[in-house]
């Protein structure tokens, strides 16, 4: 059994690697930025005492859409013979940086001028965040 187990790891992590290798640059930093604002918005909640499964929910399922965007992008990518995926990924992942640091201002983490001032034009384009609760 332990055999099969570590055989059974073994493939998934050559797996999970070959995916990652297989994608670019700015869909890996799009991927490393989810799993940041992930926890960054866990620890947010938490600190203003508004954790909420419906919440954390919602935002997985809008993280879900985005990366259905970059596949989409992936796909049609080879007909229309420009890196869409990078594109669609780079545009996503500054969305997740700017909710990155928006969730550390909530949870009392100071936030770099430049970043705030980015997060206040973002704000009064949008009339919201960059990534709006329920």
């Amino acid at each position: 059994m332990l055999v099969f187990l570590k055989g059974a790891a073994g493939t998934v992590a050559g797996a999970v690697a070959a995916l990652w290798l297989s994608v670019g640059a700015a869909v890996q930093v799009l991927l490393l930025l989810m799993a940041i604002d992930l926890v960054s918005g866990l620890v947010a909640a938490w600190a203003g005492r508004r954790l909420e499964s419906r919440t954390g929910w919602r935002g997985l399922s809008r993280k879900m859409l985005t990366l259905g965007m970059v596949a989409m992008a992936a796909v049609v990518e080879p007909v229309v013979k420009l890196p869409l995926a990078q594109f669609v990924g780079g545009f996503y992942a500054a969305i997740e940086a700017l909710s990155i640091a928006e969730n550390a201002a909530v949870a009392g983490v100071p936030v770099p001028s430049v970043l705030r001032d980015a997060l206040v034009r973002w704000q009064e384009a949008t009339g919201g965040h960059p990534d709006p609760g329920p």
